[in-house]
Formats: C-alpha cells, sequence, structure tokens
C-alpha cells in the first residue's frame, strides 16, 4: 500500500489559505493513504478544540480525519523508533557543553512512521526536519550562523542520521499546492469574469496561493517561489 505522511505543518498551511479541500482529490489522485500520527492529531484537534484562537481550524480539519482522508496511525514499534530518533538528533549538536533540541514529537513520529510503513514520502514545512533528511551535515554550519557560535557534532549520531532517514524525500505544501495547480484543481479560481478584470488570472492565482503558504509558516525562499511561477506560467 502506497502512503505519504504528513506533519502538522502542512495541514495547518493549507487551512490556513482556504486550501484543505484540496487534501481529498490529491489523496484520490495519488491512490494511496495519507497518514497522521497521534502526535500531530493532538497538534491539529485536541490542543486547537482548547483555544479560543484555533478552535475553528480544528472543526474543519477534523471531519477529513473522521471520513478517512487523513489516517491515524501507530503502533508500539513505531513509538520505539520515534523515542530513539529524538534521543539521537537531539544529542547530535551541542553548543556551550549544551544538547541543542532540533526535533520535537509531531516531526519525528511523523518520520518514523514512514520509515516504519516502507513510505518513500514525508509532508513537512519545518525547515530543520527537512535539512535532516536532505542535508544534515549542513545543520551545525546553520546552527552555528544562528546561535553565533561554535558546534560541537556527535558523528556518530550524525551517521545514524544519515543513515536513517537518507532515503525519505521529503515535499511541503507548496509542493502540493503545485500538483494541485497542475492537475487542474485550481481552475475553480479562474472563471470567465475575473480575467477580464486580472491580467494574467492563472499566474495570479499560483502566485497568491505559493505566497500565501509561505507567509503561513512554509519554509520556502523568495527565489524559489519566483523559479516555480517562472516555469509553470
Amino acid at each position: 500500500m502506497k502512503a505519504i505522511v504528513f506533519d502538522t505543518g502542512p495541514i495547518i498551511s493549507l487551512t490556513l489559505n482556504n486550501l484543505l479541500w484540496l487534501i481529498e482529490p490529491l489523496k484520490d489522485r495519488f491512490n494511496g493513504e495519507f497518514y497522521i500520527t497521534p502526535a500531530v492529531y493532538d497538534e491539529l484537534v485536541n490542543k486547537p478544540l482548547n483555544t479560543k484562537k484555533y478552535k475553528f481550524e480544528a472543526l474543519q480539519i477534523l471531519p477529513y480525519i473522521t471520513k478517512g482522508v487523513l489516517k491515524v496511525v501507530t503502533n508500539d514499534e513505531i513509538k520505539l523508533l520515534t523515542a530513539e530518533l529524538l534521543e539521537k538528533i537531539n544529542t547530535t549538536f551541542k553548543a556551550k557543553g549544551n544538547w541543542i533540541k532540533v526535533v520535537h514529537l509531531g516531526e519525528m513520529e511523523a518520520i518514523a512512521t514512514a520509515l516504519h510503513y516502507g513510505s518513500k514520502t514525508v509532508v513537512i514545512d519545518e525547515r530543520t526536519s527537512r535539512k535532516l533528511i536532505e542535508d544534515p551535515d549542513g545543520i551545525a554550519s546553520r546552527l552555528s550562523r544562528k546561535l553565533h557560535m561554535k558546534i560541537e557534532v556527535n558523528q556518530k549520531n550524525l551517521g545514524f542520521i544519515k543513515k536513517e532517514l537518507g532515503n525519505l524525500k521529503v515535499i511541503r505544501s507548496t509542493e502540493l499546492a503545485i500538483v494541485a495547480y497542475k492537475s487542474g484543481l485550481l481552475k475553480r479560481y479562474m472563471l470567465e469574469d475575473e480575467k477580464k478584470i486580472i491580467k494574467n488570472l492563472e499566474k495570479s492565482i499560483l502566485e497568491g496561493v505559493l505566497w500565501g503558504i509561505k507567509l503561513n509558516g512554509c519554509s520556502i525562499r523568495e527565489d524559489e517561489i519566483i523559479k516555480m511561477i517562472k516555469f509553470l506560467t
């Protein structure tokens, strides 16, 4: 069974941009499962339901879970692997004698679930978790620039990260939006009357979607957005 595992951030990004409805047609096109984990469910539903500010977001997301579009999955093996990943990764980079906590439960549970089910893809908007998969060697220099101090690296744990995570592929909510655009799912916003008002409406919609997602938490550079828009339009 094909599966893609989602972290919290991309689902929130889509929700805040009124694009959560894309999840269902994207899943149909993928012809596989969309998984989330208990920690992600907690961050998407349980915690927000107890707030005033984020309650409505949770209520928008919940039907996609109850309908099974997003499936919550876990087992003891995933829990053990999550704990191992958290321990190893958070004791890899050190500054002034103290280990730097670079990842949290939700992201690691998502990655552990992908590894457990043999999924090749995780959907993560957060930069550090993405870099752990794509460029773990570059994290130390990034932390050094951010903290303005020398970073010590536990090479044994870094090797573990490369071995465990090296075959995963990361996509962001921006890539989901691009798939939706290329699949024609965003044509609902391209009405003929609007084409008379807005020059190059197709480009404007893609630009608005990508910038909206970026400004709601997705880690993507401005030059990446510009290249995407130029290539697609």
